[in-house]
């Protein structure tokens, strides 16, 4: 909720102006977003603003999409709906998984699935990691079609690839899968292995060691 105050002030600030603003000296969009972005990493929202929607209306896509970004956590929908999109058809994993969300999620857009899928699976394409886990999450619950089948190779697929980015859920299916036979035979090594790694990640794994004597 803090941040999100941040980000409504920031654009708060803004709006006097109607988002528009006075350039002191001209940048390529390359720029605006590397001084936006540094800005942004730092904290400093307010900062950000300014170039990262220069660079954005200039049709800089990693720039609509984390100009969209802020405008999203601040819950300026439909406006992060219109500048994801503008990345996501250049390409761009970051607004693809961006608008994918926010089609999962109907905020900025009508609620979608089979869009939310879309473009979740583009940018999973383009190995963006958290759109890859979000199609493993939505293969075991079910969501965007997906049916929770082995059978359904599309959605193994995904969880396949989430395991090996550590997603827990997509390990923990895969083991119990290998362990029980749902993929062909059974592979207890295989169940094992994954497991195994599924210990290494859990988060209190260091508190275990800590008990031990």
């Amino acid at each position: 909720m803090k941040h999100r105050a941040l980000w409504k002030a920031a654009l708060a600030a803004l709006v006097p102006i109607g988002f528009g603003f006075i350039e002191t000296a001209w940048a390529a969009p390359q720029d605006d977003y590397s001084i936006g972005r540094k800005a942004y990493l730092s904290g400093d929202v307010v900062s950000a603003m300014a170039p990262l929607k220069r660079a954005a209306d200039a049709g800089y896509a990693p720039a609509q999409s984390l100009y969209a970004y802020i405008l999203d956590k601040a819950e300026y929908n439909d406006e992060a709906a219109q500048y994801f999109r503008r990345a996501a058809e250049q390409g761009d994993a970051d607004g693809q998984y961006g608008l994918g969300l926010l089609y999962a999620a109907g905020e900025g857009v009508a609620r979608d699935p089979a869009a939310a899928r879309e473009w979740l699976e583009r940018a999973g394409n383009q190995n963006h990691a958290l759109a890859v886990v979000a199609l493993s999450q939505a293969f075991l619950s079910g969501r965007f079609g997906f049916k929770t089948d082995p059978a359904d190779a599309t959605g193994l697929g995904w969880v396949r690839k989430a395991s090996t980015l550590d997603s827990i859920p997509a390990l923990a299916y895969l083991a119990q899968g290998y362990r029980n036979g749902a993929f062909g035979a059974a592979d207890l090594k295989e169940a094992e292995r994954l497991e195994a790694r599924i210990r290494e990640l859990s988060p209190d794994k260091n508190l275990r060691r800590g008990k031990k004597k």
